[in-house]
């Protein structure tokens, strides 16, 4: 994680056990995932009238600045849901690289202080939530205890973590999840755009196969609807498929905001 960019000098760090599923979504459905200002651009990781989405169900493990602050070392779960291939449009009055980036719609977390920095530094669409963790499942709830979404694996051959070189369906993941996330300030609520860049550590990152069933009970995301992915069964494993499950592990770093228009340092 050699920065690239000056604005990761300083950042927040930890490691993490990333639960990665992939879905591929009509594109105009995907559309209203977005906000006024964002479009999708063109991907090929999907079928054609179809755009990938991404749910992570995240363990952040020992979450902390790269500098003395009052911030406390933080550990906790969060759940995002992410659209890769975005682009600014050109009637933004955002200035900048178009892209592409990664717009995250909602994430829920069980932290209050990485729930309130997310969404007041980061411009991200945060939202305090309780979490339940198992060895085989992840359920996410609201405060007031409504289910919202539960993804549950199984492995069966039960597969060592390799490297990702050695995951052939996972690269065309690793670039999207490479693109700089975009958020919108004040409070993630914008007019503003604003970049970050969530940056694993490839040279250590590891990962094996899930096979996944995700059960979504309401439409927390406008554009997102409720139902089971798959229809019956379970996924198929990042082994088989670039549209497989996954389970990663790596140390993340997450720099500072900046803004779009120093994106093409990044080039």
């Amino acid at each position: 994680m050699t920065p690239s960019n000056p604005f990761a000098a300083i950042n927040l760090n930890g490691n993490g056990t990333m639960r990665g599923v992939t879905l591929a979504l009509p594109t105009d459905r995907v559309l209203d995932l977005l906000p006024a200002g964002l479009e999708l651009g063109e991907q090929q990781v999907t079928p054609a009238g179809t755009h990938p989405v991404i749910l992570f169900f995240h363990d952040m493990f020992r979450a902390q600045m790269s500098i003395p602050t009052l911030l406390p070392n933080m550990t906790y779960h969060e759940h995002s849901v992410g659209v890769p291939f975005a682009y600014i449009s050109k009637g933004s009055i955002t200035a900048g690289v178009p892209g592409p980036y990664y717009f995250m719609p909602k994430l829920y977390l069980d932290n209050l202080w990485a729930t309130l920095g997310g969404l007041f530094f980061w411009g991200f669409a945060k939202e305090m939530a309780s979490v339940e963790v198992t060895a085989t499942s992840y359920t996410v709830n609201t405060m007031g205890g409504q289910r919202l979404t539960s993804l549950a694996w199984k492995n069966p051959k039960k597969p060592e973590f390799r490297a990702i070189a050695e995951v052939k369906h996972f690269e065309p993941v690793r670039q999207m999840l490479t693109q700089p996330i975009i958020s919108m300030l004040p409070a993630a609520m914008g007019p503003f755009f604003i970049l970050s860049d969530f940056d694993k550590d490839w040279r250590t990152a590891t990962v094996r196969p899930l096979e996944t069933t995700l059960e979504v009970d309401v439409e927390y995301i406008p554009g997102y609807p409720g139902g089971r992915y798959p229809g019956t069964g379970f996924s198929r494993g990042i082994d088989v498929s670039v549209l497989g499950s996954y389970e990663l592990r790596a140390p993340w770093r997450l720099s500072l905001p900046y803004p779009p228009l120093l994106a093409a340092r990044r080039a």
